[in-house]
């Protein structure tokens, strides 16, 4: 449960109840600015339904903030019978113009911007020099434990996002205060 915002799970116990592979949002188009799934989207069959939903209900440039678990993680993900996705730094550049969307000849109008992403590493590997560690992630099983995305919806078709490092940093702060509960001012 994070403050300040409407928490949604198909459990009991939260604000509002669904089941993110079929039920809509309870929010009008273009009314959210934020949202945050921590752990969510490799749990969904209909995950490609669930991402349309939340595109339909932030405004453009709304931050959609994600955290995964990394598909070579074998111990707790690609075992897990509870996980039906499996995600990688390139699981959402199918979502924006100019890098992977399109690519599987699909017509799907969904569009993310993609600010950064983040590697979350498992215990040791975290102060391995960069160069060393970016070949183990891409050569070795359970190196990377979570994967974090900072994106924003483009609503737009021609609609530049303005991607720069000081935006980058700000929404990066935004998401670890998510995480920890200390959520920041938003970026924008």
């Amino acid at each position: 449960m994070i403050d300040g915002f409407v928490n949604i799970d198909i459990i009991q116990g939260c604000d509002v109840r669904l089941d993110l592979n079929k039920d809509r949002l309870p929010f009008d188009d273009n009314t959210v600015d934020c949202v945050h799934a921590h752990h969510v989207l490799e749990h969904l069959d209909n995950y490609l339904f669930a991402l349309k939903e939340i595109w339909r209900v932030l405004r453009h440039e709304g931050r959609l903030l994600v955290e995964v678990p990394y598909v070579t993680l074998t111990e707790y993900n690609l075992v897990n019978p509870f996980h039906k996705r499996h995600f990688n730094e390139y699981s959402f550049d199918f979502f924006e113009a100019g890098k992977l969307k399109g690519s599987a000849n699909e017509n799907y109008e969904v569009t993310f911007k993609k600010l950064w992403h983040r590697f979350n590493y498992v215990r040791g590997f975290a102060s391995v020099p960069g160069p060393l560690r970016a070949w183990m992630r891409r050569h070795l099983f359970n190196v990377v434990r979570s994967i974090s995305f900072g994106m924003v919806a483009v609503k737009t078709a021609h609609a530049s996002v303005a991607v720069d490092a000081r935006a980058q940093r700000a929404l990066q702060e935004e998401f670890d205060g998510c995480r920890t509960g200390t959520r920041m001012a938003p970026w924008a």
